[in-house]
């Protein structure tokens, strides 16, 4: 009986240690989410090591003027997507989701968009 009582209260000081070392892995995000002042309508994509921000500043549906700008609010690339919603549904900020160069844009539901007339600085 003694036996069975030492593995229980070790099996749960192990799991308790276990449960203690993973909460202590995990990533705290306190940080703000960047924003431009100077382009308010501007998405942040990103994280704390890095990101871009995308704002649509003319829409034709279904084409749509991307501007990619760096956390400083350069522009990084620009150019035009073409890109068809269902139902009417228009293109937004927030379903951009990467741009790392080139002439490809990523959206959230993981579409690849390419962005015609890149001008990349």
């Amino acid at each position: 009986m003694k036996v069975l009582k030492w593995t229980f209260v070790s099996i749960s000081a192990l799991t308790l240690f276990l449960v203690i070392a993973a909460y202590s892995l995990l990533e705290r995000s306190d940080a703000k989410v960047p924003t431009l002042k100077d382009h308010p309508n501007a998405h942040w994509s990103g994280a704390q090591d890095g990101g871009v921000f995308f704002e649509i500043t003319r829409s034709n549906p279904p084409a749509y003027y991307v501007e990619i700008r760096y956390e400083s609010g350069d522009i990084w690339a620009e150019g035009w997507v073409k890109h068809d919603l269902k139902e009417g549904g228009k293109l937004t900020s927030q379903d951009l989701l990467g741009y790392d160069g080139g002439d490809v844009v990523y959206l959230q539901n993981g579409t690849v968009l390419k962005l015609n007339g890149t001008a990349v600085k």
